[in-house]
């Protein structure tokens, strides 16, 4: 990747800058140019025409002047001329420490655009956050307010399109073989069903209708041999298979 470097000169002060950025290079020189053109417009040259105007009186000689002879006082004690701002000293402290104030004025001013073009550029290319629609489900319950921006599953609205649907049993019922044949999940939750019902159907299901489903031998609870489950997990029986054949 190529470099850019921009060293400022003032005397004996050196200020440098470096970026790899071809963007922020551009941008500046862009302002510059912008300031340049700026300033040539408000400050205009003015030129001397070449081509004297017509009926033009000619001029007449100059008569030579006499030089004047200077009298004794003022060849004694002649009048210093005082030096102007352009010819002071340019080891004198002062404007020295003038000059670096303004090199450093003009660098900073430079440093502060080029940092603020690529702060801009920077959040142009933030990623886009994904939705995680488990998190979403505890934020729609905590907060019912709360509406995420939705991805639909294709797949799973065409599986619902395609059966009989009249009630929220039957969308668990689909929504239970899904995860398990289209997903290929062993075991389920409730939140995992809910996550998915909420992203595509925006519908809930609760503790008691899935307990309607176990108790009607569609869906079993499976048991937690190890202890360290934090939710339940159920999974699809043969009958809850055959029962959403029939939907």
């Amino acid at each position: 990747m190529s470099k850019y470097s921009f060293t400022f000169k003032k005397d004996n002060i050196f200020v440098e800058f470096m970026t790899e950025d071809k963007d922020v290079v551009e941008k500046q020189f862009q302002i510059w140019v912008a300031d340049a053109d700026d300033y040539a417009r408000k400050h205009p040259k003015t030129i001397k025409a070449d081509v004297a105007p017509k009926n033009a009186v000619p001029e007449t000689p100059a008569q030579p002047v006499q030089p004047i002879q200077a009298t004794p006082a003022e060849a004694v004690n002649p009048v210093e001329k005082a030096p102007s701002i352009d010819e002071a000293p340019k080891n004198d402290p002062e404007v020295l420490a003038e000059n670096t104030e303004k090199v450093f004025d003009k660098a900073s001013t430079l440093l502060k655009t080029i940092n603020n073009i690529q702060n801009a550029e920077v959040e142009k290319i933030k990623p886009t956050e994904t939705v995680n629609f488990e998190d979403v489900l505890e934020k729609t319950i905590d907060n019912p307010t709360f509406e995420p921006t939705k991805t639909r599953d294709k797949v799973f609205l065409n599986l619902v399109n395609s059966k009989n649907t009249t009630d929220k049993f039957h969308y668990l019922i689909i929504t239970s073989y899904y995860l398990s044949e289209f997903e290929k999940k062993e075991r389920f939750s409730l939140k995992q069903i809910n996550a998915k019902l909420m992203q595509n159907l925006s519908e809930v299901i609760d503790h008691s209708m899935l307990q309607n489903a176990i108790n009607q031998g569609f869906i079993e609870l499976i048991p937690d041999l190890t202890g360290i489950s934090e939710v339940g997990e159920y999974r699809l029986t043969r009958a809850g298979e055959e029962f959403f054949a029939k939907i």
